[in-house]
């Protein structure tokens, strides 16, 4: 399910609640979400939903790489990502 599907799917979950909703409205409630985890997990480093999953803050190393077409070892950067683990017991309601 791609992003458009998804901001679908929710906007017609949202009218069978008997509110209508616009596709960028939509979508910029699921943008609100999703950056609200992303301040949470900057300041706590991880977020649990119970019977859901972890959220949590990945801290990649830095690598050396060689480049294969001129053969130059380069050094890249480490960065900071969001890891999301799913629980073992998933409960949809």
């Amino acid at each position: 399910m791609n992003t458009r599907e998804f901001v679908s799917y929710y906007k017609k979950l949202r009218k069978e609640q008997d509110e209508i909703v616009e596709y960028e409205e939509a979508r910029e409630e699921i943008e609100e979400i999703f950056n609200l985890i992303a301040e949470v997990i900057a300041m706590d480093e991880e977020v649990k939903f119970r019977n859901r999953g972890i959220f949590s803050l990945l801290k990649r190393k830095k690598r050396r790489i060689g480049s294969p077409t001129s053969k130059e070892v380069r050094e890249i950067v480490p960065k900071k990502t969001i890891k999301f683990v799913q629980s073992k017991i998933l409960e949809i309601n």
